[in-house]
């Protein structure tokens, strides 16, 4: 191989790796943040479907008897990595939130086989907040993967949607957002 043409092979191989290198700059620039996720369902600014059932530890809850307050409803299974990854952040939230009493947890069952097993792992992490079994409940939310979170402000309304983890710094900062413009109160 001549010199020159070594030049023009170094100098082509050069461009295309600058323009995969450009390419992959306007995906992440374009990319949507993740305080902006509530826009990936229809459920968005509707009233949350409702939830029912018999609570893991006890007694049956509702989504309605939690109107008062802000929810995150959070589909979780056992089996789900990602699930247990969000759980020092699900733990974080409820904790900051207990005394304002201004916003809680809502843990959803997505697999019904795995109801005694979830029942058990959250206990064992100390997640005293409402968690049901309502098998249904998966199908009006759309979800289709897991963890899948979807925050109702007071009054019953679907605020924001998280497909994956999410942090209870993000959770706070929607909370911030959705009182400012009324939708109920955020304390601490």
């Amino acid at each position: 191989m001549t010199r020159g043409r070594r030049r023009r092979t170094v100098l082509y191989a050069s461009l295309g790796v600058a323009l995969v290198v450009a390419a992959l700059i306007g995906v992440i620039a374009s990319a949507q943040p993740s305080s902006d996720v509530g826009s990936n369902t229809p459920l968005l600014g509707n009233p949350a479907p409702a939830i029912s059932g018999p609570g893991l530890a006890g007694g049956r809850y509702s989504l309605s008897q939690f109107r008062h307050e802000w929810v995150l409803v959070n589909f979780m299974a056992t089996w789900c990595p990602p699930c247990e990854a969000e759980m020092p952040q699900l733990l974080a939230f409820v904790k900051h939130h207990a005394s304002a009493r201004d916003a809680t947890v809502l843990t959803v069952v997505y697999d019904p086989t795995d109801v005694g097993a979830l029942k058990t792992y959250l206990a064992a992490r100390r997640a005293h907040w409402p968690a049901v079994d309502d098998p249904a409940a998966s199908v009006p939310y759309g979800v289709t993967g897991l963890p899948s979170s979807f925050l109702v402000a007071p009054g019953g309304t679907v605020y924001a949607y998280v497909p994956g983890e999410v942090t209870a710094s993000e959770l706070d900062s929607w909370l911030r957002q959705g009182s400012a413009q009324g939708l109920g109160r955020a304390g601490a």
